[in-house]
């Protein structure tokens, strides 16, 4: 074991904090807003910012020092299947926050912004087509004569997929905790 094993195992769980760690408190601020609509933009920019600036850059440096703590650990990383099967995980989670959550959560905040701009309904101007996208992908054209509607099954979609991530990574930081002989 090199002696730089203990300066990368920090680093990494130091990261994984801060790549993971925020989304366990989205569900509250996500809650603080529907008792207040009024800043429910700002939630959704909040969730959105953060995701984008602090999550997701931390959860793509990972891999570089957990690649530098397997060797500095010597670990033989085709016999150690814990450390694989949690690699996998930590892909699916990282490729799904990127490619599901995270446009999930900006389609929710540019229809947000534009029903916060017409009162509650679809208001005209910039962003106006994204925004009736953004109906579309969750319920077809019935979905633009309902953006309330259409903000609920986002918001449903978020709340779920927020779960499977909260979930998976749950299952990692086990396997990592445990490193199961398996």
């Amino acid at each position: 074991m090199s002696h730089l094993a203990p300066v990368f195992l920090t680093v990494h769980v130091l990261t994984a904090i801060v790549a993971f760690g925020p989304s366990f408190i989205f569900p509250l601020i996500s809650r603080m807003a529907a008792e207040e609509p009024q800043h429910g933009l700002f939630a959704l920019r909040l969730i959105r910012m953060i995701s984008r600036r602090v999550m997701i850059p931390a959860a793509l440096a990972m891999p570089v020092s957990g690649l530098l703590l397997i060797w500095a650990e010597g670990i033989d990383l085709p016999a150690t299947h814990w450390l694989l099967l949690a690699m996998g995980l930590f892909v699916i989670a990282v490729g799904f926050s990127i490619l599901v959550q995270l446009p999930t959560i900006e389609r929710m905040v540019v229809l947000a912004g534009r029903m916060s701009a017409g009162g509650g309904v679809l208001a005209a101007g910039p962003g106006a087509e994204l925004a009736t996208s953004a109906l579309r992908a969750v319920g077809g054209t019935a979905a633009t004569d309902n953006p309330a509607a259409a903000m609920a099954a986002l918001g449903a979609r978020a709340r779920t997929g927020g779960m499977v991530l909260g979930l998976l990574v749950i299952v990692i930081v086990t396997l990592m905790s445990t490193k199961p002989a398996f």
